[in-house]
């Protein structure tokens, strides 16, 4: 693999994959921060609306501040692309990134911050050359209207690598996304941060759009709370099996606490399904039901889950 270097902070230019909650929440901190900041909208379309709206509102403390930060859509892009964070759904990722393929830089550094698993080692295939390094969130953020975010809780942000000699640049990464308030820190074991966040996903999200309920209301009913225990329980029978059992210890209290603590925030799951989008499941209970079979680990309840989801009725819309 090619050793990736990162080139004073004042000589590179951020982009940004995938203007939603989150992609809009570092632009739009990284904007008042005064790095160099463009975002990258899915067509010329959505650009044009982008710039009629003015740009990025971003809610927070009581606060409002509207954020013209630089964009571009894939025809637009004039420079190489050698810095990208990636924020885009997990099912939409490898189409948003091929249709700019062209003008990403052979050797780009490229942070993945998004929910779900899989999608790395398909990036790594495309990119051979390319330095991608993994990050995990807990920064609670909703889209109110369009292009108008609300920042609702402060959480915890991690990058990591699985490759022994990436630690400086993954220092000065750190460094250079910490746009106050947010705050990044380097994980030595970023594989068991994104397993754990993997293993919450899995009970909370889909959970949530069965019962079409806010993340705290999963534990208003011995019901919930009994299909929680369940799903936790394939999940840990799966890590033992994976080797994984101390990145999830107290998976149960850990499940409960990220519900009491978010209790009013609607999964984006649960959003996704009632905006009539597609939904991350094969990407965070598709990816775990995959192992399972893999390792021939029983795991009903995330397999009922996978398929009551993935029929769901899709929403037309005009």
């Amino acid at each position: 693999m090619v050793k990736a270097s990162l080139s004073p902070a004042s000589e590179r230019t951020l982009y940004i994959l995938g203007a939603g909650a989150i992609g809009s929440l570092w632009a739009a901190y990284g904007y008042q921060a005064g790095a160099d900041i463009r975002l990258i909208l899915r067509d010329q379309n959505t650009l044009g609306h982008y710039r009629q709206h003015g740009g990025i509102r971003l809610i927070s403390a009581n606060q409002t501040w509207l954020c013209p930060i630089p964009a571009d859509c894939p025809e637009s892009i004039s420079t190489p692309i050698q810095h990208l964070l990636i924020t885009t759904k997990a099912q939409q990722t490898l189409d948003a990134l091929r249709c700019i393929k062209s003008h990403i830089a052979t050797q780009a550094v490229m942070v993945l911050l998004q929910n779900g698993l899989g999608i790395v080692e398909q990036i790594r295939r495309e990119f051979p050359r390319a330095t991608v390094l993994q990050g995990s969130t807990t920064e609670a953020c909703y889209q109110q209207n369009r292009f108008e975010y609300v920042h609702a809780g402060r959480g915890h942000t991690f990058i990591g690598s699985t490759e022994n000699d990436q630690r400086t640049v993954l220092l000065e990464l750190a460094e250079s996304l910490s746009f106050p308030p947010l705050q990044l820190s380097v994980s030595d074991n970023i594989d068991a941060v994104l397993w754990r966040k993997l293993a919450i996903n899995c009970v909370i999200n889909p959970l949530t759009v069965i019962h079409r309920c806010r993340n705290g209301e999963l534990l208003n009913s011995s019901e919930r709370r009994a299909q929680i225990q369940q799903i936790v329980n394939e999940i840990l029978a799966l890590s033992s099996v994976l080797g994984r059992s101390e990145w999830v210890a107290n998976l149960y209290e850990l499940v409960t606490e990220v519900a009491t603590t978010t209790a009013a925030n609607r999964s984006s799951m649960l959003q996704d399904v009632e905006a009539g989008r597609d939904t991350e499941i094969d990407a965070i209970t598709g990816y775990v039901c995959q192992l399972a079979e893999q390792h021939n680990t029983p795991a009903p309840m995330n397999k009922q889950l996978l398929d009551d989801i993935k029929r769901l009725p899709k929403v037309t819309r005009c």
